[in-house]
């Protein structure tokens, strides 16, 4: 590995650190939920325009489109592009990420034989009401996001950053640089939707090399930097579930078929479903919004509910039961339903062990202070690129870039510190720079 190489891209990231912090920082305020992701794609269209990638996949180009799962509603995408233009939404690129279609991929030729690699950066918030109160720093820095209902609750704000600053990186110092890289922006990583019809498409087909990061929080008392894992995503199936029903006057229950009475059959039954040998599982019903008057049987029930399992095979015996109680729980109350997939992961290693094992030592030899790998599970979609590309023969990995959280994932007061994004983008450099076999 070209050491010198290396230290010269670490130099020119380190540049950019206020940059970066800027960078994160408006991405945090102006979340965008899955498939509504239109101004943030649209800056990272405009920015890799300007660092002067010219094979730059846009929108529909991104993705096979009957895999996309868990799509809004065509009005729900109209307002996010409606609000995405009020707010600076970069113009022309903005019109490619309408009506679902929110992704990105660069792609950088070097000129010169060697190995493709595929970097994964997921760009989507979560649907969480961030904290507006002086506690919160980016409510006290005014950074907080302005969309009610939408949040960057688990750093891909830092993760659409860290990728634009590799991609920039990479271009600056492409002359010394041999193969390809493909910089994925992906959207609807939550819920575990986005990646599945960016894999169908094809377009990492001829990857041999595919990396991920995420941000984590550091352990109490640590001063690690990274950590790599051997770690296998869970199998899960995501649903909406809705139970229809007839609305009646509460008076006169016999008249209508009470679909509240069904969705409750439907819960209890759902969590006591008898667990196999198949391996361990998780059942979560998260929502429920049902009912529209106190004195009306209620007509109409949706249930978001999702189904985990530490096997393949534990999925595969779970969704044909719970299936089934749905269906048979609705039919016991004159009522029925109809299950809608909005997310789903295979149950596979997104880490090779051999591979994790040689960036982990490589990190250490640079002088980085990592956590050693262990086994571990994770739920990710970044599965189904790890999947594909290990099924052509490649090898992949996502590590963690260590941070201080106040607050756990996914919470109102999340927040990371973007002193520690830099290190993201160095790893991702070291990395490629070894994957490349450069040595002068």
């Amino acid at each position: 590995m070209n050491t010198e190489l290396f230290e010269e891209m670490s130099s020119f990231i380190d540049e950019r650190a206020e940059e970066m912090k800027t960078l994160r920082q408006d991405f945090h305020k102006h979340a965008e939920a899955g498939w509504k992701e239109i101004r943030t794609c649209s800056i990272i269209a405009d920015r890799l325009v300007k660092m002067g990638y010219t094979d730059i996949l846009m929108g529909k180009e991104c993705f096979a489109p009957e895999s996309r799962m868990g799509l809004p509603s065509k009005a729900e995408l109209d307002r996010a592009y409606e609000r995405a233009i009020e707010e600076g939404a970069i113009l022309p690129y903005a019109e490619k990420f309408k009506d679902g279609y929110t992704g990105v991929i660069a792609i950088l030729e070097t000129g010169k034989p060697g190995p493709v690699i595929g970097i994964r950066c997921d760009i989507d918030a979560l649907g969480v009401c961030e904290c507006q109160d002086d506690t919160h720093r980016p409510a006290r820095e005014g950074f907080a996001s302005i969309h009610t209902g939408e949040m960057h609750a688990c750093g891909h704000d830092a993760h659409a950053t860290i990728g634009l600053i590799n991609a920039e990186t990479f271009m600056k110092f492409k002359d010394r640089l041999c193969g390809t890289i493909k910089m994925v922006f992906q959207p609807a990583e939550e819920g575990v939707r986005g990646a599945k019809a960016i894999v169908d498409s094809g377009i990492l087909d001829d990857v041999q090399y595919m990396l991920a990061n995420h941000m984590t929080p550091r352990p109490k008392d640590s001063d690690a930097q990274l950590k790599f894992c051997y770690a296998t995503c869970m199998a899960n199936a995501k649903w909406d579930v809705y139970i229809h029903g007839k609305a009646c006057h509460a008076a006169q229950p016999e008249n209508g078929n009470n679909a509240m009475l069904a969705m409750a059959a439907v819960v209890q039954a759902i969590y006591g479903l008898p667990r196999a040998s198949a391996g361990d599982a998780r059942i979560n019903v998260g929502v429920v919004q049902a009912g529209s008057g106190r004195n009306v049987v209620c007509d109409e029930v949706k249930m978001m509910m999702e189904l985990r399992g530490l096997t393949q095979a534990s999925l595969e015996y779970m969704v044909p039961y719970a299936k089934r109680i749905i269906e048979h729980a609705a039919a016991m109350h004159g009522c029925t339903a109809e299950i809608v997939e909005m997310g789903a992961t295979p149950c596979h290693p997104v880490d090779v062990k051999e591979f994790v094992d040689r960036m982990n030592g490589l990190m250490k030899e640079l002088g980085y202070k990592t956590i050693d790998p262990k086994e571990s599970s994770t739920s990710e979609d970044y599965a189904y690129m790890a999947k594909r590309v290990q099924e052509k023969g490649g090898v992949s990995l996502m590590f963690r870039t260590l941070s201080e959280y106040p607050a756990a994932s996914h919470s109102v007061h999340f927040d990371l510190q973007e002193e520690d994004l830099p290190t993201a983008s160095k790893t991702f450099a070291a990395m490629v720079t070894n994957i490349m076999g450069i040595t002068a």
